[in-house]
């Protein structure tokens, strides 16, 4: 093992020690600088990640540059030019003497950097596991001499490890496990789309029912910071089983591109409620009275009313309204509009979601 190697090992781990995702990563990360200088001898440094519309850059930490350094490095013109060199495209560590041939007159060298002592650099791109560009680590150094091959590539070692702690993916990661038994969970944005959270399954439901994601997160507010409901699932060999859908808000100080997060987790106890009351109940929660009720499940309104004074015996409650509320607190009913009527089973999942 060469001895920068070693150096940069030294460095991920200490930097694997900070928590990931941390309230104050800037704070978190400052102490990298001095030791990261036994890698390359550098004259200033910058962190910085991608704004959810990838058009500019959030300084993270920075040390070496003036505030117009910074702000530069944060710019629109700049994350252009980073996006021609093809930056946010690489996983591996790029100088400027590696840059493309057509590209290495950079506006940015010419205009900025040059006349500002600089002489080298590199960008590491901190890209997570699963392929987001999350930000920029860079380097300006002032001889040509440096950073080496070597040092560029000790540089890309380090890079995993300063993802993690930036990563807000890992901390919603961590509140997902806070749901007792998840076994899956996807953080959503606010264009709908979902994207898994480290360390955690996919469940077929969060990607294949187009209703239950929406369902999970639509609910959610400002002051209302959770939902749960049941959803059934049919096995492959035709039995029947249910899962507990929990939506998540997103902690103040997430990404505000980010919506919330849903979860997959095993059902507790039923109270031994039936399918159909479990849907019953749904359709009371969202306001619908009995003649309502049996429209919408091709049932007479005495069968309506049948079903929920079984509900309300097995719940022990003394009105529909107590019984809702109950059950919305429990997340112990099934919302209608992620039911199939004919099958009973959550729509466009018709086999086991496990």
């Amino acid at each position: 093992m060469t001895e920068l190697l070693a150096v940069a090992l030294e460095l991920a781990a200490a930097i694997n020690r900070v928590t990931p995702a941390t309230d104050n990563p800037a704070e978190d990360l400052a102490f990298m600088w001095d030791p990261m200088k036994r890698l390359v001898p550098f004259a200033a440094g910058w962190v910085g990640t991608l704004d959810g519309d990838q058009s500019r850059y959030t300084t993270v930490t920075s040390v070496g540059h003036d505030r117009v350094s910074r702000a530069y490095m944060g710019s629109e013109e700049l994350t252009e030019l980073r996006k021609k060199v093809g930056l946010l495209q690489r996983h591996r560590p790029m100088r400027l003497q590696d840059a493309p041939p057509r590209t290495v007159e950079l506006p940015c060298w010419s205009e900025h950097w040059w006349p500002a002592g600089f002489r080298e650099g590199v960008a590491v791109p901190l890209v997570t596991p699963d392929g987001r560009h999350l930000g920029v680590l860079g380097l300006h150094t002032d001889t040509a001499s440096q950073p080496t091959a070597e040092a560029r590539d000790a540089m890309g070692a380090i890079a995993p490890t300063v993802t993690a702690v930036l990563d807000p993916m890992n901390s919603l990661a961590g509140l997902a496990r806070l749901i007792h038994g998840a076994t899956a969970a996807v953080a959503v944005d606010c264009r709908g789309a979902v994207t898994p959270l480290p360390g955690m399954e996919t469940d077929p439901l969060l990607t294949r029912c187009p209703d239950v994601v929406p369902t999970a997160v639509d609910g959610l507010t400002e002051r209302v910071r959770y939902t749960a409901f049941l959803c059934p699932i049919r096995e492959d060999d035709g039995r029947e089983r249910y899962v507990r859908v929990t939506g998540l808000a997103c902690p103040p100080g997430t990404s505000d591109d980010l919506v919330g997060l849903v979860v997959i987790s095993p059902a507790d106890d039923l109270c031994a409620l039936t399918l159909r009351e479990l849907v019953v109940l749904g359709l009371v929660i969202e306001g619908h009275a009995n003649q309502g009720i049996a429209a919408r499940l091709f049932i007479t309104a005495r069968t309506a009313a049948a079903h929920l004074e079984h509900i309300r015996t097995k719940l022990r409650a003394p009105t529909r309204t107590a019984a809702a509320v109950l059950a919305m607190r429990r997340g112990l009913y099934i919302p209608y509009r992620i039911i199939d009527v004919r099958t009973g089973t959550s729509r466009a999942v018709p086999v086991s979601a496990g």
